[in-house]
């Protein structure tokens, strides 16, 4: 429970804050231990959240300059909780910094950083956690906090740049639709109009278009119930065991972004273990959180695979060489920094080059997937120009 307090020391200098403790008598022995005497204490009042501020979004960049920050705070002498109150003053994102207020209040009242981090897993990852809570117990907190911020930093620019690549495509496809839906709405009734004043025969593909625009007219509240049911059974489907499983396969094997995505999970994981491992962490606990920061369930099971055959005593290059999921060149690389004791520095390599991959393939991606979209525009516009032009061509024959 947290705690309004104000209080004195020996020289007479007032200070306020909130301590978190389990009743006032224990925040009052927390205060005391530090040499205060306290000269009011109760419970916070309610803080007003703003509209703005509960909707605003903590992104990975705002999660690299608070690590960033918080580091250098550290680093110049601040105590943590001084370090957090300053943060939570100077941090322009309303929610991080009303969680990074709470995080001051919580390391106030004596607990540890990751303890107080882990109140909040919508925020920071599993992996954020662990590797903070890793240098604390080695007492590599500040170099821990530069290794996340960069790790968050990179990995803010690499989805920056899949982001950016998939907007022209994006817009390509949101254009389509709606050209689509003005021809079957507008366009083809007003030829079916006309081609029933005529009364001429029509060829297949004309009457197939004008009773697909029919079923489109009639029934478009239908097509709007279909497609909202079938967002929600995806969804849904996505969330069980076997849902999940054919999702995650068709990620890494859809053509043009199986790869793509291959890539960044490679990516993430080695840049997550030589994080963990530059922590203080051993190779098992390595691979159990690098697990969790990989949300697909095929990877994670073949990471569990290499988990228990380097807990069998196998080294970790060869686990990996076994697994399909990995390239020979991350168990060579991984195989080198073993035997060289630098397993960290072979997994930063690997993590620049892959991340590298996956920069060159984005910016690649639009130039691939135009192509696919020009033929299928091009078969789609075919298809109704030779509908709609055929039967004016028979009708301008027969007059």
């Amino acid at each position: 429970m947290l705690y309004n307090y104000k209080a004195k020391n020996e020289q007479g200098k007032i200070q306020q804050g909130e301590i978190e403790a389990e009743n006032p008598q224990s925040a009052y022995a927390i205060i005391r231990k530090k040499g205060f005497y306290i000269v009011f204490m109760g419970k916070p009042e309610k803080q007003k959240i703003s509209l703005f501020g509960f909707f605003e979004k903590i992104t990975l960049k705002d999660l690299a300059i608070f690590s960033k920050e918080l580091q250098v705070m550290v680093k110049a002498g601040l105590s943590l909780s001084s370090a957090l109150r300053a943060q939570a003053e100077q941090t322009e994102n309303k929610k991080l910094a009303e969680i990074t207020s709470k995080l001051a209040s919580t390391v106030e009242g004596g607990t540890s950083l990751s303890k107080a981090l882990a109140k909040y897993p919508n925020v920071f990852s599993p992996v954020y956690i662990n590797t903070v809570a890793s240098g604390e117990s080695s007492g590599k907190l500040e170099e821990v906090l530069t290794s996340l911020a960069k790790q968050l930093e990179k990995d803010h620019a690499l989805y920056s740049k899949i982001k950016g690549a998939m907007i022209y495509p994006a817009f390509i496809l949101v254009a389509l639709f709606a050209v689509i839906i003005i021809v079957f709405v507008y366009v083809i009734p007003s030829l079916a109009s006309l081609f029933s004043e005529l009364g001429s025969a029509l060829p297949f593909s004309t009457r197939m278009l004008i009773g697909v625009s029919n079923l489109i007219i009639k029934t478009w509240w239908v097509w709007i119930i279909f497609i909202i049911g079938l967002i929600i059974g995806i969804r849904y489907y996505q969330k069980t065991s076997g849902g999940r499983h054919f999702f995650d396969v068709l990620k890494i094997k859809f053509p043009l972004f199986g790869k793509l995505i291959k890539k960044i999970y490679i990516a993430r994981f080695c840049r997550t273990s030589s994080t963990l491992i530059k922590a203080g962490l051993p190779i098992l606990g390595v691979l159990k959180n690098a697990n969790a920061v990989i949300s697909n369930s095929v990877y994670q099971t073949g990471l569990q695979k290499a988990e228990k055959r380097v807990e069998s005593g196998v080294p970790l290059a060869v686990a990996l060489k076994e697994s399909s999921l990995f390239p020979k060149m991350v168990s060579n690389l991984i195989s080198v920094g073993e035997q060289s004791g630098h397993i960290e520095e072979s997994l930063d390599t690997l993590a620049d080059y892959f991340e590298q991959e996956v920069a060159n393939t984005a910016d690649s991606l639009a130039s691939l997937i135009e192509p696919v979209l020009i033929v299928i525009m091009g078969l789609g516009v075919g298809l109704v120009v030779i509908s709609v032009i055929k039967p004016i061509y028979t009708l301008a024959q027969l007059i």
